[in-house]
């Protein structure tokens, strides 16, 4: 069976504070978490909300992560366009799902995707509106090319996803700003997308990782800062980590973070 190559470099947006902490996380998800990886529950959660034979459209698709980790379990009958709003990533999903003939990848700006209308079954938007200043151009679209009574599926974070990370770099790496809340949110979301969509319900991931070594939170802010943490900060940090580990038997990792689901009028 086709496997997508591995693109994950890529990415579709320059990704600072709150997000970039989480894709930093998503990044990692596999050594990190003792229950279903963020990529197979968001699958799942898709699966539930869309029919056997269907075309399901990703938006701000990026790396293609979600597909690259859930090929194998594609049903059969699903048609999936991926969409960006970068050409070099276009590219780069393009060279990735070579091969895989229910995959079609387009490049497409939010507010205004070169698709028909009442196309798709089921759109999806991973942790995408959180990083737009305005979400409701871009949910327009979602809803001009879905179906009457199609599903739209929006990963988002909230308020407090992995506010560890960002306590442990305030103050020590230059130019880092306490997280900025998004317009579009897990605790507002709900009330963006009621004046489009209708039976708007929110699902929750999980509340949170124990990480039991000082290794594992180095490496996740390794992720997300990379060389701007100089190394007497992140010695700094690593003893404070080991403290609580010591204290704890883990470090606590908020995830404060899930998903709406709504359908279409």
């Amino acid at each position: 069976m086709h496997r997508f190559r591995d693109t994950t470099q890529g990415g579709s947006v320059r990704r600072t504070g709150r997000s970039q902490l989480s894709e930093g996380m998503r990044a990692q998800h596999d050594p990190l978490t003792a229950g279903l990886p963020w990529y197979g529950w968001l699958f799942d959660r898709i699966l539930v909300h869309t029919p056997d034979v269907a075309a399901v459209l990703e938006v701000g698709a990026g790396a293609g992560l979600l597909w690259t980790y859930n090929y194998d379990r594609l049903p059969m009958a699903w048609w999936v366009w991926l969409t960006d709003t970068n050409p070099d990533v276009v590219t780069e999903l393009r060279n990735a799902v070579d091969g895989a003939p229910q995959v079609t990848v387009t490049h497409g700006d939010l507010a205004d995707l070169p698709l028909g209308d009442s196309a798709f079954d089921t759109v999806v938007a991973n942790h995408l509106l959180e990083l737009l200043d305005d979400p409701m151009p871009a949910l327009g679209e979602f809803g001009r090319v879905l179906r009457p009574g199609g599903s739209i599926v929006l990963a988002a974070d909230g308020p407090t996803h992995l506010i560890e990370l960002d306590r442990l770099l305030a103050g020590r790496v230059e130019g880092w700003r306490p997280l900025d809340v998004p317009r579009f949110h897990l605790g507002n979301g709900a009330l963006v997308l009621a004046e489009r969509f209708a039976g708007v319900r929110q699902e929750r991931f999980s509340d949170g990782f124990r990480l039991l070594d000082a290794d594992t939170v180095m490496m996740l802010l390794a992720a997300v800062c990379g060389r701007r943490l100089s190394i007497e900060h992140a010695a700094e940090i690593r003893a404070e980590v080991a403290a609580v580990i010591d204290r704890d038997g883990h470090f606590h990792l908020t995830t404060d973070t899930g998903l709406f689901v709504a359908t279409a009028h």
